[in-house]
């Protein structure tokens, strides 16, 4: 559905869409196979959006996504076992090629995240935009200051 026939987020139609799905249960794609240290990581990525949102390509990319973060973070912990730096058997020290991999899959996630708009601009607009939604959130929370809660001090 393009984004002129999609309908207002605000509209009846769009909250009966959302209530039609609230019960399903999201799994990973059948032909994308993900292993269970996988699926936190794809939990964690789905919440990200409405289960009324998701269509059968974005929860492809969803579990593609999984994999790589949980195949970074393993990776992450070898590489800090071993070191960034390793000594090869004639003594010559040269960067552990394990950094090369956590940085590919670094560069895959980023990738996919911005695939599926998961990145700050997508989810929260422009910057002076973003700024302005901080800085009244900020002033709603109150500070040290505020004499409308009780602080304890």
């Amino acid at each position: 559905m393009n984004r002129r026939n999609r309908p207002r987020a605000d509209s009846v139609t769009a909250a009966i869409a959302s209530a039609a799905h609230a019960g399903h249960n999201i799994t990973p794609p059948p032909h994308v196979p993900i292993a269970d240290g996988d699926i936190p990581f794809f939990r964690s990525v789905c919440a990200e959006f409405a289960r009324s949102e998701w269509t059968d390509h974005a929860l492809e990319l969803a579990a593609m996504l999984a994999r790589a973060m949980a195949d970074l973070e393993r990776e992450q912990a070898q590489l800090r076992t071993e070191g960034f730096i390793a000594t090869r058997e004639n003594g010559t020290r040269v960067e552990n090629p394990r950094s090369r991999v956590v940085r590919g899959l670094t560069g895959d996630i980023l990738s996919l995240r911005r695939s599926l708009s998961l990145h700050a601009r997508a989810k929260l607009g422009e910057p002076r935009d973003q700024a302005k939604r901080r800085a009244n959130a900020k002033a709603a929370e109150g500070g040290p200051d505020d004499d409308l809660l009780a602080s304890p001090v």
